[in-house]
């Protein structure tokens, strides 16, 4: 391992903002919403990862994908919505 400047800024990113912020969240939503809600969150993960890829690398989205991330999306709207 080469303890580069970007090595150590990445390793404390991954360690600080994607771990204990990431779980800090989750929580605070668990602590502010009922379980199951936060829990439902967790299906849109990887809509989220997969245009964070087509964004910042310019990966290819079909329509396939994009429909999957609709389903998805309504999927938790309709579980979490309020009646």
């Amino acid at each position: 391992v080469h303890w580069t400047r970007e090595f150590v800024l990445a390793l404390g990113w991954l360690a600080v903002a994607l771990s204990i912020g990431s779980i800090g969240l989750l929580y605070w939503l668990i602590r502010h919403a009922a379980a199951t809600a936060v829990a439902s969150l967790f299906y849109l993960v990887p809509a989220v990862t997969a245009l964070m890829a087509y964004l910042l690398f310019g990966e290819r989205l079909d329509a396939l994908a994009i429909g999957g991330m609709a389903m998805c999306a309504t999927a938790v709207f309709v579980v979490n919505r309020r009646v």
